[in-house]
């Protein structure tokens, strides 16, 4: 059984995909090969008056692969996230983004391992906790240093998304096949786990979600004039419980996105992401959404002197018919203003403004709350 505290009403883990991934090649005999990657992150935080230095997504890992035959390769991976401007015991998501998946009083834990085997023809296989197929589609607009990803339904029920098997996915089996413009991807998931969450408001009854299994599958294309477009399914038995009620539903998620140009290309870049999701993800008020829409929106215009002005939206709409149990006014809705610099690939300053007008589920916006985040980062 898998305990979130949660004292806001959104929690995003920011990904791997705001880095230009480098590596460190400390070992290669050629067969046998390891390398050392990682980054760390700390940004100033501030909101309503408050100040406070936080993590952004520190890491490292190792990545290793051995030449068998037949021209098969087997493959390792092990990454721990970490903790490098607190140690305090407290799970804190008050601003937006999750810093932590591990046990709360842990300043280190095991974010992915897994194992695989790779052929450049038939494709590759890995067992383990992984990042989600539909990551490949859904991750593409999950490219903020602080805020962003709050609409794509990868890091539900405010977790890393590693229950649903959005995120990185827990107990995972994959199978994709790539070219240089195609990818292809399937997964199972063999989860039998339950989160239970914190009261949200006095008084309220818990809500638990036991999952058991998910599927998925997702497909992206780089088409020409720099286009590019994915597509991506994830599906989840779950059951919620809250209180005496307890129901059966299947947890759904199809996103796709369009893209022009590269992250880190200079000139302008864009990406569009869209999400339906049933029963995937709560509101505010600690109710699983029947339906749910989302959209995302990143564009940025890096100069050859390696600043990138930036801009994003999030919406995420609840969709679910009016009833007593659930409203469906929730509207989660923020502007990210932001730029960043790049003073080498490997380090980059940035500021990151979010303006919130999310509306809460009894039509009132007590719940919105503009912020900032200014900070460096160092890849390595």
């Amino acid at each position: 059984m898998k305990k979130v505290k949660l004292l806001t009403t959104t929690s995003i883990l920011l990904s791997t995909v705001a880095f230009n991934v480098s590596a460190v090649e400390v070992y290669n005999n050629g067969k046998t090969d390891f390398n050392i990657n990682g980054n760390v992150s700390v940004y100033l935080y501030g909101s309503d008056g408050e100040n406070q230095l936080q993590d952004g997504f520190s890491r490292f890992y190792f990545d290793t692969s051995h030449q068998l035959t037949h021209d098969w390769k087997s493959l390792a991976k092990l990454e721990w996230g970490v903790k490098v401007s607190s140690n305090s015991d407290s799970l804190h998501v008050d601003n937006g983004s999750l810093t932590s998946t591990g046990p709360s009083e842990d300043i280190l834990w095991l974010r992915m391992g897994y194992v695989g085997l790779t052929h450049q023809d038939y494709g590759t296989l890995t067992l383990g906790k992984q990042w989600g197929v539909t990551y490949t589609v859904t991750g593409i607009t999950d490219v903020f240093d602080v805020f962003g990803s709050a609409a794509s339904g990868v890091y539900n029920f405010g977790t890393d998304g590693g229950f649903s098997g959005a995120g990185r996915a827990e107990q995972a089996i994959q199978y994709s096949y790539t070219t240089d413009d195609f990818y292809a991807g399937i997964q199972y998931q063999a989860t039998d786990e339950q989160i239970t969450f914190d009261d949200f408001q006095p008084g309220d009854l818990n809500l638990n979600v036991n999952y058991d299994d998910s599927y998925a599958v997702a497909l992206t294309y780089k088409a020409p004039y720099k286009l590019g477009f994915g597509l991506g399914f994830n599906k989840a038995n779950l059951i919620a419980t809250r209180g005496p009620l307890t129901t059966s539903r299947k947890g759904t998620v199809i996103s796709g996105y369009m893209t022009y140009s590269n992250l880190r290309a200079e000139g302008f870049q864009a990406a569009l992401l869209l999400t339906k999701m049933d029963n995937h993800e709560f509101n505010d008020a600690g109710q699983i959404m029947d339906e749910a829409s989302g959209i995302e929106l990143h564009a940025s215009y890096r100069f050859a002197n390696g600043i990138t002005p930036l801009i994003g939206y999030n919406s995420l709409k609840d969709g679910s018919v009016a009833t007593l149990a659930n409203s469906g006014n929730y509207h989660l809705e923020h502007i990210i203003l932001g730029a960043k610099y790049h003073w080498i690939e490997e380090t980059h300053l940035y500021v990151e403004y979010k303006i919130d007008t999310t509306t809460a589920s009894d039509n009132s916006i007590t719940s919105a709350e503009n912020a900032i985040g200014v900070g460096m980062a160092y890849v390595f």
